[in-house]
C-alpha cells in the first residue's frame, strides 16, 4: 500500500443486483449532462449498498477505508457518493488527483457488467507531480466486479470511461474539502 498508494479490496459479491437500481438512480436526482457524460449523486443508501456490496462482514469496506486514511480519533466525512456514466463516446480525463484533498482517500467501484464496457483507472506513483505523468508508464487497473479501488488522494490518477462505461465514486476524509474542491487537478465529478 505504501508503495502504490492504493489497495485493490476484492469482495464476495460483485453486487450485480444493485447496478440497476444504482444507474435508475442516477438521473431521478440532480445530475450533470456534458458531451458524451452524465453524473450525480443519485441515491445516497442505494449507491452506498452498491459500493460496499459483499464487503460488509466484518465492516471489511470501513477497515480498508481507515486503514489507508490512517488511524485518527476524528470522525469520517464522506463525499459522494457519484455515479459517473458514459452516454455515447469514450471519455479519458487526463490525470489528476484521487481526491480533492491530499490526505483524503477514495473509493472506484466499476458498474460495468461486461469487459468492453470497464473503466480503466490509470495510476501513476505517490507524489509524482501532474506535468511528469506523460513520462512514466501508469499502472492501468481494470476493476473486476467484485473489486472496490481504494486510492490515496494525493496519488495522480487518470480514467478512461469507454462507451456505455459507468463506475461510482465515494469520498472519504477527516475533515471538509473545503478550497480543495476549487484546485486545479480535481476530476469534475469530485466537485458536486
Amino acid at each position: 500500500m505504501e508503495f502504490t498508494g492504493f489497495v485493490v479490496l476484492s469482495t464476495s459479491s460483485d453486487g450485480s443486483d444493485r447496478v440497476d437500481a444504482v444507474k435508475r438512480s442516477l438521473y431521478s436526482f440532480n445530475h450533470v449532462e456534458k458531451e458524451s457524460l452524465v453524473y450525480g449523486r443519485g441515491d445516497r443508501e442505494t449507491c452506498k449498498r452498491f459500493i460496499t456490496s459483499g464487503a460488509e462482514e466484518n465492516n471489511a469496506f470501513m477497515e480498508r477505508i481507515q486503514e489507508v486514511i490512517g488511524a485518527d480519533d476524528s470522525p469520517l466525512l464522506y463525499q459522494g457518493p457519484v455515479v459517473v456514466a458514459s452516454t455515447e463516446g469514450h471519455s479519458a480525463w487526463p490525470p489528476g488527483l484521487a481526491h480533492p484533498s491530499d490526505d483524503a482517500v477514495s473509493a472506484f467501484r466499476d458498474l460495468a457488467n461486461t469487459k468492453e464496457t470497464r473503466t480503466n483507472f490509470r495510476i501513476y506513483p505517490p507524489n509524482t507531480p501532474r506535468e511528469m505523468t506523460h513520462e512514466i508508464q501508469p499502472v492501468n487497473r481494470k476493476l473486476q466486479p467484485n473489486e472496490v479501488l481504494i486510492i490515496k488522494g494525493s496519488v495522480p490518477m487518470g480514467i478512461d470511461l469507454p462507451p456505455q462505461g459507468c463506475f461510482i465514486w465515494q469520498g472519504n476524509s477527516r475533515r471538509p474539502m473545503g478550497h480543495d474542491m476549487i484546485k486545479s487537478g480535481v476530476f469534475e465529478f469530485m466537485q458536486i
